[in-house]
């Protein structure tokens, strides 16, 4: 798959080169991000970047934010620029500690881990807006690929299933990977309710993660695979109480 990168090389070394942190002024709006992406020509290579080194995933999220900043055809980014910023200054610091005590190789690949979640948030946003429409896409600041050929509907997801988080409120989704399926919605109502369904942020992975939810209320939760010719229809609701 021929793949199209918008960002420059950069040294593995990532303490000699004193990454400069550009600090955005600009202030955004918070967005929901949309939860079907439309099928397009082109895709952003997400999965490229973010196994990218430190060294050279600073160097393109810089690009990025640089690219988004005042973008017209990204009016409200989710997350926002300044959150990204900020994870990315976080993780900047963490990369520069270059300890290699154990606390510091967990607190470097924590502050990754964070960074790279919201950076690849905003690409599924940038996905959607652009419209899979090359020259938008890349004026983002992401790399793209050639698009896929368009398939059928993709099946439902299967075997959906809940369980508990370590956390009070907190309950965690998973269902079968689709290998067609770019992304996966979700949906959740409570037992009270089960027709009020409430839509959160799409995932990436057949995977996600409810917070803040009620003690002592009963959950139903579904999800939808979604594909280049569209979402699935929508799964059987698993149920949970959440504690």
């Amino acid at each position: 798959m021929e793949t199209m990168n918008t960002s420059s090389n950069a040294t593995n070394d990532v303490n000699a080169t004193n990454v400069a942190i550009a600090e955005s002024t600009t202030k955004l709006s918070v967005s929901t991000t949309p939860t079907t992406p439309p099928a397009g020509k082109a895709r952003i290579a997400i999965g490229f970047l973010l196994k990218d080194t430190d060294a050279n995933l600073i160097v393109a999220s810089q690009t990025i934010l640089a690219a988004m900043t005042g973008n017209a055809a990204y009016a409200t980014p989710a997350p926002t620029l300044a959150e990204i910023t900020t994870a990315r200054n976080s993780y900047i610091a963490a990369v520069n500690a270059g300890k290699d005590s154990r606390i510091a190789k967990t607190v470097r690949s924590q502050q990754r881990k964070a960074f790279t979640g919201l950076l690849r948030n905003l690409a599924h946003y940038a996905q959607v807006t652009s419209g899979g429409d090359l020259p938008i896409l890349l004026s983002s600041g992401f790399p793209a690929q050639k698009g896929r050929q368009r398939v059928g509907p993709l099946h439902v997801p299967a075997n959906l299933r809940l369980k508990r988080g370590k956390v009070s409120g907190q309950l965690i989704a998973r269902c079968n990977k689709l290998d067609q399926a770019s992304a996966y919605d979700w949906q959740y109502a409570t037992g009270a309710t089960p027709t009020a369904w409430i839509s959160v942020p799409s995932t990436f992975a057949a995977k996600n993660t409810f917070v803040g939810l009620v003690p002592g209320t009963q959950y139903m939760v579904r999800v939808r695979a979604v594909g280049t010719a569209g979402p699935s229809d929508w799964s059987s609701a698993a149920t949970l109480m959440a504690v």
